[in-house]
């Protein structure tokens, strides 16, 4: 066996908050969670060989702001001690975690605080920040000799949720004929006898299978497909939610537990299927002719011994995202005391939180309009940070943010690998990355998305062909 020799290790944390904290992705629920459906979990896998060490992190939490998602990728690089390029701080985008975006998103940081709720908030990110550094010192520690291969399978779970109404608005709903990837990617890694060590499941699906009438912490369905995969064989599993912008499930927003079940059951089930057909160790096809009445051909594999991999390459981008044209001072103006106006009558009215949490949040948007306006900006723009880790002939592809679904497929006609997983959602989440025609015919990514963000303007209509020729780039910076 060759002296570079890949080591793979996992280990896994229960990051479940206390109950009674806000959970974060419905902006009118601020009421805090009564329940536990089932605890979440933050999942490491460290991946080494004598060159470099790639730490890769599935974390049942919405997201992390940038800040905050920094100060974690900085703090593991320096435990495990590696780059801050080389950790991939993932996360599964439930809507039923605690508030780890802070001043986005509807948390406690950004509207509506109840009395010490963000004393409490600020103290369970202080402790999950060491939780996750220490998962992942616990994943550098349990490193074996492995191997590793790819594959995928499929799952029409996942659906365009752009959906059309007549009078020209766009609803978060269902439309099967928009674009959705329904390539369930399967990293597998084994030790060198081809015993399971780790999966790598990727799917593009908001996981948001329950909604917004669920006040119990949940993972929603990559809990389901961890769970399953893992009972089927024996690996541990991390979930990464791919380029799930634009792409519900068919159950969405539902109050039935059971539709999680049936929805990462689907998914777990195709990841299966891949996962058994991946074969880590090298070997060659022999035949051989037998007989007994009959006579036989024989195939069987001959394994051989050889390098644990050839390549372990990580690279990192940034891709620069224009943003629409801010209004001129007066319109910014106008807009902030119309806000106010509807604040104030909805208080008056004594309105449920349901009406008044979701107004504050246009009031807030509507200041860091205001105050770019004052500033004399017209136009905008934000950095997204892109990230890649080659793994042979496997590549991990991620980002920041919520990107659209045709990010995802663009970068990976760009790959040359011949498995190509994308991930959305990891390093810190910053806003819906649409396409052309959603800028132009509107809906929740570029209308209220822009409010709960924090954002001053919605993306250009250029912003999808910006950040797939970025993943190009990328992608040449890996070799392929």
């Amino acid at each position: 066996m060759a002296d570079n020799i890949l080591t793979a290790g996992t280990a896994r944390i229960d990051i479940t908050p206390p109950l009674g904290f806000r959970m974060q992705g419905a902006m009118r629920r601020i009421e805090g969670a009564v329940g536990v459906e089932q605890p979440l979990t933050a999942t490491a896998l460290a991946l080494a060989d004598q060159h470099r060490k790639l730490v890769i992190l599935d974390c049942d939490l919405i997201g992390f702001d940038l800040p905050l998602a920094q100060t974690i990728r900085r703090q593991i690089a320096d435990r495990v001690g590696t780059t801050t390029t080389q950790v991939t701080l993932g996360c599964t985008h439930t809507h039923n975690g605690p508030c780890t975006a802070r001043r986005t998103l509807g948390g406690p940081h950004h509207v509506a605080p109840r009395a010490g709720e963000i004393e409490a908030l600020d103290h369970y990110i202080e402790v999950l920040v060491q939780q996750l550094v220490g998962v992942s010192a616990m994943a550098d520690g349990a490193r074996q000799p492995a191997r590793a291969g790819a594959g995928h399978g499929r799952a029409a779970v996942a659906v365009n949720r752009e959906e059309a109404v007549s009078g020209g608005r766009v609803l978060v709903g269902r439309n099967p004929d928009g674009a959705s990837d329904h390539d369930v990617d399967v990293l597998r890694v084994d030790d060198p006898a081809g015993n399971p060590i780790a999966a790598i499941v990727g799917y593009a699906a908001h996981p948001v299978v329950m909604g917004f009438q669920t006040y119990d912490l949940s993972p929603d369905f990559p809990g389901v497909v961890r769970r399953i995969v893992e009972g089927a064989t024996g690996a541990t599993c991390l979930y990464l939610t791919g380029a799930a912008g634009n792409q519900a499930c068919w159950s969405f927003l539902q109050g039935d537990w059971g539709e999680k079940e049936r929805t990462g059951g689907q998914v777990a089930g195709a990841a299966l299927q891949a996962f058994y057909a991946i074969e880590t160790r090298p070997h060659r096809e022999v035949r051989e002719e037998g007989r007994s009445i009959s006579a036989v051909a024989l195939y069987r594999k001959e394994f051989e011994d050889g390098p644990t991999h050839r390549i372990l390459r990580s690279a990192e981008r940034t891709g620069t995202v224009a943003l629409q044209p801010l209004p001129s001072l007066a319109e910014a103006e106008r807009q902030v005391a119309a806000a106010e106006e509807t604040l104030r009558r909805l208080r008056g009215e004594d309105a449920s939180t349901v009406l008044t949490a979701p107004q504050e949040i246009e009031v807030c948007w509507a200041h860091t309009v205001l105050d770019r306006a004052r500033a004399g900006d017209t136009r905008c723009s934000v950095d997204y940070d892109l990230i890649g880790h080659r793994l042979d002939d496997f590549v991990l592809l991620g980002m920041q943010g919520e990107p659209f679904v045709e990010i995802g497929l663009g970068a990976k006609r760009r790959s040359k690998a011949a498995h190509t997983m994308f991930a959305g959602y990891v390093n810190g989440v910053l806003g819906y990355v649409p396409t052309a025609q959603t800028v132009r015919q509107g809906g929740m990514s570029v209308s209220s998305a822009v409010r709960t963000y924090d954002l001053p303007a919605a993306p250009a209509e250029d912003a999808v062909d910006t950040l797939v020729a970025e993943f190009g780039e990328l992608l040449a910076d890996l070799g392929l």
